[in-house]
């Protein structure tokens, strides 16, 4: 039995599921169930769509009270399944190909962990978050990812036996946004755990204004400081900032002191630098170590 899981805060499933169970329904003999788990959502019209889950066959929605966070609600619908596999999708996550599920129920007769990919939509004109996807594009193209098995998959669309995720579920302690994915790969590769990747994408289509996807990536860029130990050799950007040495790494810091707010309103702008993108990235992650030195000292 595979169980599709679905995590979601503020974003309807209900289209999401329905297209999924109707792939489900064409595999002959298979079992199947999605669970949804929102985590709290604040919107009533996503609130109402996502209750609505629960009148559908094999499907159910668990709504959480409370919000809990990116990891643990993920681990709380491993522990809610009931099939062998977990098939985890973000709930903003679109069904973009008509053989999407029957790739990874194929999958579930070679591997225990299979990865999918995904493909962003064309955004808007100007869009930092589309620029900075088209511009990764071929980073998660099949034949990259296989390269770097265990640094290339998120849980956005990933096939996991479910004793295996609760052998090694997500790290709680990683509540804000991102890396937590991140750390379930190196978690994997010190267990010697093989990671698949198949071409079976997810689609997803981006509604963050400028302003927004520059907030969560200084979010995210927070939490790479803090799992820092952890995380080293799993990020580009991190391994770039340890790696430099004492005068690059002061003669950055300084210029993203000087620069920074200028940077960040060309990345808010409609015509954001992906190049200035890059290093504002890295004098944001410089400077938060910059001050945490400065905080112990």
């Amino acid at each position: 039995m595979i169980s599709i899981v679905i995590p979601t805060r503020n974003d309807s499933c209900l289209q999401l599921v329905r297209d999924l169970a109707r792939q489900a329904d064409q595999i002959n003999g298979l079992a199947w169930e999605i669970v949804v788990a929102d985590d709290a959502s604040t919107i009533p019209s996503v609130v109402d769509d996502n209750r609505r889950i629960n009148a559908l066959p094999h499907c159910r929605c668990v709504m959480r009270a409370q919000n809990v966070g990116r990891a643990d609600i993920r681990n709380v619908l491993a522990r809610e399944a009931r099939g062998e596999w977990l098939l985890y999708i973000d709930g903003d996550g679109q069904v973009i190909d008509g053989q999407y599920l029957s790739r990874f129920v194929a999958a579930c007769d070679t591997s225990r962990v299979c990865y999918g990919g995904y493909r962003m939509s064309p955004g808007p004109k100007g869009n930092l978050r589309w620029l900075y996807e088209r511009r990764a594009e071929p980073r998660h193209r099949l034949q990259e990812r296989l390269k770097h098995p265990y640094r290339s998959f998120n849980i956005a669309n990933l096939l996991i036996q479910r004793e295996l995720m609760l052998a090694h579920p997500l790290d709680e302690r990683f509540r804000k946004y991102g890396y937590e994915d991140v750390f379930l790969g190196k978690q994997l590769q010190a267990s010697g755990i093989a990671i698949t990747h198949i071409d079976s994408p997810i689609g997803f289509t981006d509604d963050e204004d400028n302003a927004q996807f520059v907030a969560k990536t200084e979010e995210g860029l927070q939490t790479l400081w803090q799992f820092r130990d952890e995380l080293k050799g799993y990020s580009t950007v991190l391994d770039m900032a340890l790696r430099l040495n004492a005068i690059s790494r002061l003669f950055l810091v300084s210029l993203f002191q000087f620069m920074g707010n200028r940077w960040r309103r060309n990345l808010i702008s409609s015509s954001p630098s992906i190049r200035l993108f890059q290093l504002y990235k890295l004098g944001y992650l410089l400077n938060l170590a910059q001050d945490a030195r400065a905080t112990r000292d």
